[in-house]
Parts: C-alpha cells; sequence; structure tokens
C-alpha cells in the first residue's frame, strides 16, 4: 500500500527539517507511539499502540535511517514491526522531504506499506483509513511541536 501525505507548518524550512530529522521527537509525532529510543547500532526501536477495527495491537519494531540529505532536507526511513499476539508484520519505508511553502514550510511524506500476515487479512480499506486518521493527527501534533 501506497500512502502520501503534505503537511504545512508555520515555521521555516530549516526549523521543520531539525524537528523531522530528530528521529525520536518526530516519532513521538505519532499517535500511540512509545518510547522511540535511539539503539547503539544507529536504529531506533518503538512501539506504537493503535487498534484496528476491533482488534488492539502494539506494533514493536525498528527504524533504521536509510539516506539522510541535509542540503535538500531529506530523509528516508525503513521499518519493521510485529505485535507479539497477531501473527504478522509491517515493513514500511518512509520518504520525508521538507520544502518552503508560501506560509512556512511544507512536509511531504511518502510511505510504502507491505502489511503480512494476519494483520494483512483486515483489508485493504479499513487499513487506509486507520491510517488517513493517524496521519491527520501526525500533522497536528508536527504543528504544535514546531
Amino acid at each position: 500500500m501506497d500512502f502520501h501525505y503534505t503537511y504545512t507548518v508555520k515555521a521555516t524550512p530549516e526549523r521543520l527539517w531539525v524537528l523531522v530529522s530528530d528521529i525520536p521527537t518526530v516519532g513521538g509525532c505519532i499517535p500511540g507511539a512509545e518510547s522511540v529510543t535511539e539503539q547503539p547500532d544507529g536504529s531506533y526501536a518503538g512501539t506504537v499502540k493503535v487498534r484496528v477495527g476491533p482488534v488492539s495491537l502494539g506494533l514493536g519494531g525498528r527504524l533504521t535511517v536509510e539516506e539522510r540529505d541535509e542540503a535538500a532536507r531529506r530523509l528516508v526511513l525503513a521499518g519493521e514491526g510485529a505485535d507479539k499476539r497477531v501473527p504478522g508484520n509491517v515493513r514500511v519505508r518512509i520518504s520525508m522531504q521538507v520544502n518552503p511553502a508560501v506560509e512556512g514550510a511544507e512536509l511531504v511524506v511518502d510511505s510504502e506499506a507491505h502489511i503480512m500476515g494476519k494483520l494483512g487479512e483486515f483489508g485493504q480499506g479499513i487499513i487506509k483509513r486507520k491510517a488517513d486518521g493517524l496521519m491527520k493527527d501526525f500533522g497536528q501534533n508536527l504543528a504544535k511541536q514546531v
């Protein structure tokens, strides 16, 4: 599944880039995210608690920075997570780009998600609606952080 979101915030592109490139801080903007911490190998570990339909999930996983381009203000992350009770896992590749905007800065988020096992059986419609709701809340939390 592919997702595309654009957020405009009242901050300079430089200020937004500082926030976006701080993985624990930007991770904390994700609704349900808990304890996003840097690991000794440079990756990040954390958990996202989310409810999909009647099922509550605690997706524990790891996030790795694949690309960080300071000049272009672009960040590419790869992540994988799973719930201990529900068989299956989620793999995601996220690209975040900070651009100047008329009234501040714009964050463009593109992600490609692969949802496997029992988790994938929820159906794309339910998962897409849940992702859209989470990302809307993410944008509001991001705007508050800047």
